[in-house]
């Protein structure tokens, strides 16, 4: 088992550095589909604003080459990265100290992060968790955020056969053991956290990329999300086959044989 761990992480260390050490990024060609993206990246935004204490402390949890800069100042935290990509976090350092921001971005294990006990006043990660063993994550997740704070992921869903047709004919856009989430995978999180939020995004809203680069894209995505919207409060069960969820994690469960390994 652990044999096989070493060789996953290698696989997605190296798929990652291959990936953030080209001058353009091969997943750029699906940056048309991301257009549709927008009502998850509001809730995410607002779920890391809501009541975020001054000064906090945010951790990028498989932090790529850092997140919404921009954003991030108006918090003005103590912002810290980790990420397995040596690729990846030298061009977070360089784009932080572009931007003027202060961050400590560092080469880590997400599933063994080195932080100590109860730092983080907010753990976020955009498509993270789907590249983890959740079964040691979790725990380090529970152990690092603060009683009172809270964890934000926008993770995709594993349950389209659609959505999981299109990831099967794209190989190369990802790493051969990622496993976009499924229900067991939240029934996994609630062992750890005992509040487990959910919100789903994207099923209808698909229909608008063909208006993409017209003028009425705007209005015709407003509408479908909206639908979707309707149709995930009304349909739960249907929450399962959206493409994209926000996930909040809070109220950690403790253990009280939580270590710090210092990294």
């Amino acid at each position: 088992m652990m044999l096989q761990d070493k060789e996953i992480k290698a696989r997605e260390r190296a798929f990652h550095d291959n990936r953030f050490g080209q001058h353009v990024d091969p997943r750029a060609r699906l940056d048309g589909v991301y257009s549709i993206t927008a009502a998850s990246t509001m809730k995410f935004k607002t779920l890391l604003a809501q009541d975020f204490p001054h000064a906090g402390t945010i951790l990028e949890y498989g932090c790529g080459t850092g997140g919404d800069f921009n954003f991030y100042k108006k918090l003005n935290p103590h912002l810290y990265g980790i990420d397995i990509s040596e690729e990846a976090i030298q061009k977070a350092q360089a784009r932080a100290m572009t931007e003027g921001l202060s961050a400590n971005f560092k080469v880590g294990d997400a599933e063994s992060t080195g932080y100590e006990n109860n730092i983080f006043d907010r753990i976020v990660g955009l498509g993270i968790l789907h590249h983890l063993d959740l079964e040691k994550s979790l725990p380090e997740l529970a152990r690092i955020i603060k009683q009172d704070g809270g964890c934000i992921f926008s993770e995709p869903l594993g349950h389209n056969p659609i959505i999981n047709f299109f990831r099967f004919l794209t190989p190369k856009l990802r790493t051969p053991d990622e496993h976009p989430l499924k229900n067991k995978d939240f029934d996994l999180m609630r062992i750890h956290f005992n509040e487990v939020n959910i919100e789903y995004f994207y099923i209808l809203t698909f229909l608008s990329l063909p208006f993409r680069r017209t003028a009425v894209f705007k209005p015709v995505y407003r509408f479908l999300a909206a639908a979707d919207g309707w149709m995930f409060r009304n349909f739960p069960r249907l929450g399962k086959y959206a493409w994209i969820c926000i996930i909040e994690l809070r109220a950690p469960k403790k253990s009280e044989s939580s270590v710090v390994v210092n990294g």
